[in-house]
């Protein structure tokens, strides 16, 4: 039978749920893996937060620090986030913010990704990090089921379940106007974006799924075509849904 190691984590001003599953479930590993990725989670709060004074990214936000004399793990960010740019013509611009540099839209699934990570390397085989709906999967929840079973609510009605998708060795990140409401903003005109209700998108990369989450949002079905083979996306807009892949079921 299945257990479950269920740990959170208070940092990033949202609670983030690590999910741990094993047939023979050793405890004193899942805390002590966990310990380790909320450290990790706390060194990323520390150089990325743009509510801290102290963190790398609010240095540079006020000219205090020149991104090329930024930590390594911050330059990685920022490179990240160029291409991330390039690819999405600029729909997904993390300078293109209201007090300057904000990689959060990357960060939060880049961040996911690397505490997975962490609790891997600490002897976890199943497990799921959600961070405040953005979610990265390693191994499978239940034997035999080839990864984890994700859910999407649906933006006009949060309290439903629109789709769902096998998330196997990936992340999937969704953004849409649920409890922020209109809170994306489209760089190009400054306003708020209103092509797309809700984009979800599953690839491999935490950072990557969050940023062209963000990026169809601002784009709507326009920017489905930055959707590659085997990432998936699951977007609605107006009264369509538009989907890319194979990775979600309609329900």
């Amino acid at each position: 039978m299945t257990e479950a190691f269920v740990h959170h984590v208070r940092t990033w001003g949202t609670v983030i749920v690590i999910d741990i599953r094993a047939e023979l479930l050793d405890h004193s590993v899942a805390q002590e893996a966990c310990e380790a990725a909320a450290q990790e989670l706390a060194q990323i709060d520390a150089l990325f937060s743009t509510y801290r004074e102290d963190s790398a990214v609010t240095a540079i936000r006020q000219g205090r620090m020149r991104p090329a004399d930024a930590p390594a793990l911050v330059r990685t960010v920022i490179d990240a986030c160029t291409r991330l740019r390039e690819r999405t013509d600029g729909a997904f611009d993390p300078w293109a913010v209201s007090g300057g540099f904000d990689p959060s839209g990357f960060v939060k699934g880049w961040g996911a990704d690397r505490a997975a990570d962490t609790l891997m390397s600490k002897g976890v085989e199943n497990v799921s990090v959600n961070a405040a709906g953005d979610v990265t999967c390693r191994g499978e929840a239940e034997p035999g089921q080839g990864g984890w079973r994700i859910g999407v609510a649906d933006p006009r009605d949060p309290m439903q379940i629109i789709t769902s998708a096998l998330v196997t060795n990936a992340h999937l990140a969704t953004s849409g106007r649920y409890e922020r409401g209109d809170h994306i903003v489209d760089p190009a005109r400054g306003l708020h974006a209103t092509e797309a209700a809700s984009a979800s998108v599953l690839c491999a990369s935490g950072g990557d799924a969050d940023a062209l989450a963000t990026a169809l949002m601002v784009r709507g079905p326009a920017g489905l075509p930055w959707i590659a083979a085997p990432s998936s996306a699951y977007l609605i807009s107006g009264d369509r849904v538009w989907l890319t892949g194979d990775a979600f079921v309609h329900l």
